[in-house]
């Protein structure tokens, strides 16, 4: 795995071993910045101009100024010519609010091959334990201050519940509502095949975000003759369907293979939906 590749928003290349950002920049001091991730196959980004847009909606959502969505194509360009444009990479954006005393926003894209950990979960599968969210859920336009469905760089509870989920005998979490209810994994969304021809994941209504490699998905699925709709799901509905999968910009499919400790063998969709979800 070569090393990646770091460029600045102006388009100059860097040096990924020294310092970039201020010491009192507000994404290190307060996790106050977005980010984008995204796979790029060849050369070639997947699903660019609707990260972009979500890029744009996350900032907007935290009141910073978005750079103009040309800066961050040209950045992934020279990335991507830098890094070279053979297999499968990941790009990921970054924007900051900048230094605590109000200097310049800090932009940047990273570009890294894709780990083999993430080749592994798409093709063995991920083991999930269920965890509480531990408050209630609220659509995102009733309490915008909590930036629900914004992607912030503010993920430190879901890198603690995958390390404890990897404590505990498995490889992914998904969390829940209070009362039961299935949202989403720290990094991807959850997709239920209940029987038949169906697919079903959470609302974002329900605060979590909304996921662009599952639109893809559920796009591909659809063309395919798949129904693919939102609804309340619990653990129940996960350990009783047909299939089960956690859905990701990089990861793209993994089929969930134990639920808590309960395995789950494979259902008879697990090498279609694989399909659909490689489909840029």
């Amino acid at each position: 795995m070569s090393a990646g590749t770091l460029v600045r928003l102006d388009g100059t290349v860097a040096d990924r071993s020294l310092p970039l950002l201020r010491a009192d920049d507000l994404g290190v001091l307060r996790g106050d910045g977005v980010f984008e991730a995204l796979l790029v196959v060849d050369g070639r980004p997947w699903h660019l101009e609707e990260h972009l847009a979500r890029l744009e909606r996350s900032a907007a959502a935290l009141g910073l100024r978005a750079p103009d969505t040309q800066l961050w194509r040209r950045c992934l360009a020279t990335a991507i010519d830098r890094h070279g444009a053979s297999g499968e990479t990941y790009a990921r954006f970054f924007l900051t609010r900048g230094p605590e005393d109000g200097g310049p926003q800090t932009g940047f894209v990273l570009l890294d091959d894709v780990p083999d950990s993430t080749r592994r979960f798409r093709a063995e599968g991920v083991r999930i334990v269920t965890l509480t969210r531990g408050h209630v859920t609220v659509p995102p336009e009733q309490a915008p201050w909590l930036l629900n469905g914004a992607k912030t760089l503010s993920y430190a509870v879901n890198m603690a519940a995958q390390r404890w989920a990897r404590s505990h005998d498995a490889d992914e979490a998904v969390f829940l509502a209070e009362d039961g209810t299935v949202l989403e994994a720290p990094t991807a969304a959850v997709v239920l095949a209940p029987g038949g021809r169906r697919l079903l994941t959470p609302s974002p209504d329900l605060g979590i975000l909304p996921s662009i490699a599952l639109r893809g998905l559920f796009r591909a699925a659809a063309a395919a003759g798949w129904e693919c709709d939102h609804a309340r799901l619990t653990t129940a509905d996960l350990l009783g369907g047909e299939g089960v999968w956690l859905v990701s910009s990089v990861r793209l499919c993994a089929r969930v293979r134990s639920i808590d400790g309960t395995v789950r063998p494979p259902g008879p969709h697990e090498e279609e939906i694989a399909a659909l979800a490689r489909r840029p």
